[in-house]
């Protein structure tokens, strides 16, 4: 078998052994900590890579990302990422580990070998790079990674059940009120999370009224454009396949150029209509917003400006039924699978508590609903 093969074989027995370690540790545990609970994607994924490969072969150099580099113990660790250790993350660790399809592709992960030189944001990221650089390579023997791989194994399977009960609630049917709904938006835009709180809010309203199985509210990454592959807009919705509806979200200053690209984008991918959604702390930078919707719809495109408290107040009283359970699931289950902020969704989840008395028994029959 080759290093691919062994390497599938070795993560399995790991998971193995994982699964039935109680407090798991190694000798590397802070390190582990430190570049797992922090916030660089792609680095998640070099961490568990190195490891998997030196648990399986002593000689491979941890520092290498690609077989080209000069490093003595050179291999190819995107193979070993994208062919054991993603399908392994999205199948059994239910995505623990971040979700991402081809984390090597990604340029952190583009160069010969880890070199603190390597180009990288200042700061938080370049301390990351930093630890990977000096910690990696005191992971010496197969042993010694292969303590490390269960210990990875056995946080990432805590964060798979923490995730998976933290969408294991249901709430009381007295809570399925329009107004009561509308307090708990309100409230949770107080805080804007970079934009994600409005674009969960508005994509889970979107939800209750889509809310068929033939119709799907598709929310992409905020400030990640072309993170999806069919993403229009911010929030797309589709009927049997088909384009309905397109929004842009900003919860922040904005400028005609902003709304004009966003509207050409949809224009251009067949669209006829676009909704521009301004959270509590947008502001437009100019007197323009009358001109541009005219001029649009002389091309026979409706574009609209909106308030968040018109868009969100007409959806909520134009709904028949409110389901506040529903909507709850739906914004912390889309926020976990589009990669959304942790701090985000504990934010909403903890102001749910409050507003909604969410009842996290793990059995469904215990609720009134």
């Amino acid at each position: 078998m080759g290093l691919k093969e062994n390497a599938s074989a070795k993560l399995n027995a790991a998971y193995v052994d994982a699964q039935r370690t109680i407090n798991s540790t190694c000798a590397h545990k802070d390190f582990i900590d430190f570049v797992i609970d922090n916030t660089h994607l792609t680095y998640k994924y070099v961490l568990f890579t190195a490891i998997l490969a030196k648990a399986t072969d002593e000689s491979i150099n941890t520092l290498c990302l690609q077989k080209k580099s000069e490093l003595p113990g050179a291999y190819d660790a995107r193979t070993i990422c994208h062919k054991v250790i993603v399908p392994f993350e999205m199948e059994v660790l239910d995505k623990a580990l971040g979700g991402s399809n081809e984390p090597f592709l990604n340029k952190p992960a583009r160069f010969p070998e880890l070199s603190k030189t390597n180009a990288v944001r200042r700061g938080n990221d370049q301390t990351i790079l930093n630890s990977l650089c000096d910690n990696l390579p005191l992971i010496t023997t197969s042993t010694d990674a292969y303590e490390c791989l269960v210990y990875l194994l056995s946080k990432l399977i805590n964060i798979k059940n923490s995730k998976s009960t933290m969408t294991t609630f249901t709430i009381e049917k007295n809570a399925n009120l329009p107004a009561h709904l509308m307090a708990y938006m309100e409230k949770a835009l107080e805080h804007s999370y970079e934009g994600e709180i409005l674009t969960l809010l508005v994509a889970g309203t979107y939800h209750l009224m889509y809310n068929e199985p033939n119709a799907t509210v598709e929310v992409h990454p905020v400030n990640q454009s072309g993170a999806s592959g069919r993403e229009i807009s911010d929030l797309d919705i589709y009927v049997d396949g088909s384009l309905v509806a397109s929004n842009e979200l900003k919860d922040k200053d904005y400028a005609e150029t902003d709304v004009r690209h966003a509207a050409d984008k949809v224009l251009s991918a067949g669209g006829t209509k676009m909704l521009f959604i301004e959270g509590p702390r947008a502001n437009a930078q100019g007197d323009f917003i009358n001109n541009i919707e005219h001029e649009y719809l002389n091309k026979n495109f409706l574009l609209r400006v909106i308030s968040y408290e018109n868009l969100l107040s007409s959806m909520i009283g134009s709904i028949d039924k409110i389901d506040s359970e529903e909507f709850m699931h739906f914004i912390i289950e889309t926020a976990q699978n589009t990669k959304f902020k942790d701090e985000t969704i504990a934010y909403l989840m903890k102001l749910a508590d409050e507003f909604f008395d969410l009842n996290h028994s793990k059995n469904k029959d215990d609720s009134t609903k």
